[in-house]
Parts: structure tokens; sequence; C-alpha cells
């Protein structure tokens, strides 16, 4: 099984063996589009950002979701569908990873806005809501990395919190709550003083 670290200063994942992470990538492809999804998460580690794109976007056009950010920022377009919301946030590391933070946060938004109207919808089902709650979570993390990668630690605090919060109230995954723990933590000490910051890691 492939693993990867998060480095407790930039916030990014490593990957423990990248030849072996490779291949993982090799068996993936040879899976067809079912490995689709791990696989642009994948690429993005690797720093393959340009494949991952490229892979990411077909990925959220298969399940309903835009093809391209001129699809995404059409104005007559419908909401996200529930389908495409992961793969769409998949996509947003790839461009916040390649530099493209202002796209990055134009998908996370498109995302959050179904998700929070499906969140909020009368009469929603338990099992909805609560994917809907994972979801928003997913979407605080990473645009609070984005914000941390542009120096804005204390929008990032803000984000970070909030996911921590929901995924602690909503019993997500200890991985995913650890790692929001970790992005709050490094953008408290970069609060605390750039220096004490990066000597606190």
């Amino acid at each position: 099984m492939v693993t990867y670290r998060i480095d407790t200063t930039t916030l990014r994942e490593v990957p423990q063996d990248v030849g072996a992470t490779w291949e993982h990538v090799d068996r993936l492809e040879a899976s067809g589009p079912a490995g689709d999804g791990e696989r642009v998460v994948w690429l993005r580690i690797l720093g393959a950002l340009a494949s991952a794109e490229q892979l990411g976007w077909a990925d959220a056009a298969r399940r309903g979701g835009p093809a391209t950010l001129a699809d995404l920022r059409e104005p007559a377009r419908p909401p996200v569908p529930a389908s495409a919301w992961r793969p769409l946030l998949r996509l947003a590391q790839v461009l916040h990873w390649r530099g493209r933070l202002g796209d990055a946060d134009d998908v996370v938004e498109a995302v959050r806005r179904a998700a929070l109207a499906a969140h909020d919808a009368a009469g929603v089902d338990e099992a909805v809501r609560r994917d809907c709650a994972s979801v928003l979570a997913f979407a605080d993390q990473g645009q609070g990395k984005a914000r941390y990668d542009a120096g804005r630690y204390a929008e990032a605090r803000a984000l970070f919190a909030a996911a921590l919060e929901r995924r602690t109230r909503e019993g997500a995954p200890a991985d995913q709550v650890e790692s929001s723990r970790i992005s709050l933590a490094a953008a408290e000490r970069w609060l605390a003083g750039v220096d004490g910051g990066a000597a606190a890691v």
C-alpha cells in the first residue's frame, strides 16, 4: 500500500516511496475510469500536475460536472451535481498546486454552493446531509491550504478551524481530523510570527 506524509511546514503531501507510488499510478490507469479519481490525487502528489489537471477535468465531466473552467463559469450552468463534487475538489487541489489560486477558488466555490443548498434543503435525508457536511469540510480544508500558500494566515486559520469543527462534529475519519489539526497548528504558528512559525515545525 502506498502512503504519504504531510509536511507540517508546507502542508503538502509527500510520497513515502516515489517508485512504488508511480507503480500504483500505473495499476490505477490499467483499472480504467474507476481508478481515475485516486489517480488524480497521486499524480498531483508526484508533481505531474498537467496530467493530473487533464485527468481531473475528464473525470469531473464524466460524472456530470463541467469539462472546462469556461463551462464551470457559464452563468446559466445548473448547480454542480453531487456526483461531481469530489472530482472537482480533487481538481481544485491540482489547480492550487499549479499556482492558479483564483481558478481553484472558483471550482471550490461552485461545489460549496451546491453542497450548501443540498445540506440546507427542507427534509434532507440524513445520509445526504452527512455527505454534504463531508464535502463542505473538504472545501474549507482545500481553501484553507490555498490561503496558507498565499500567506493569508488569518483566513487560513479560520477555514482550517471550520473544517476541524465540522469533521469533529460529524465523526469524520481520524486522518481527516488530524490533517485539519496539523493545518490549523501551522497557520497559528505563522500568525504568532514567521520566524517562530518556521522554527516550531
